[in-house]
């Protein structure tokens, strides 16, 4: 997996914005995997000398691009895979997953240029449902689960709380 080649080998990618790689294509190389706070990782791009003629380019490690190759066999499709070893991005996630549903405010008026704005009594709160969740609620799939499940049972025994 190699990216590029772009920069001054090719300034006409797809990748390149004014005159440089998106990505920062090619990296530097470095001997460990690093990580960086705040930041992320600096994979390990050993220089071994290793040569690949790309689209007419000769490239080295500097352009890899990090990937599994356990799910390029499986999924026959290119992943990229990063590490999240920052508690940000973890945090980011999380609240990403867990901020609720998407809303939005609207407001249906008459199109004629004499209509006097009301803003608190035509104020509307709703609910933004993507065409996705839409068609999960359509066929019922389920929204939410718990596994194993944990049911209270009430056992009652002599001179013992319930369980």
């Amino acid at each position: 997996m190699i990216r590029g080649p772009c920069r001054n080998l090719n300034p006409e990618n797809v990748y390149m914005k004014e005159g440089k790689c998106k990505n920062h294509y090619p990296k530097w190389f470095c001997e460990h995997t690093t990580h960086v706070k705040g930041s992320y990782p600096i994979y390990q791009r050993r220089d071994n000398h290793g040569k690949a003629k790309v689209r007419g380019h000769t490239l080295d490690n500097r352009w890899v691009i990090p990937y599994n190759p356990t799910f390029l066999v499986q999924f026959d499709y290119h992943i990229n895979v990063e590490i999240c070893c920052d508690i940000r991005a973890v945090r980011y996630l999380y609240i990403y997953v867990n901020k609720g549903h998407d809303k939005i405010m609207f407001r249906i008026a008459p199109n004629n240029s004499n209509f006097e704005v009301a803003e608190i009594a035509d104020f509307q709160n709703a609910r933004w449902v993507s065409s996705v969740e839409a068609t999960w609620r359509i066929y019922e799939f389920p929204l939410h689960g718990m596994f194993p499940a944990v049911f209270q049972l009430q056992v009652h025994l002599p001179k013992f709380q319930t369980v």
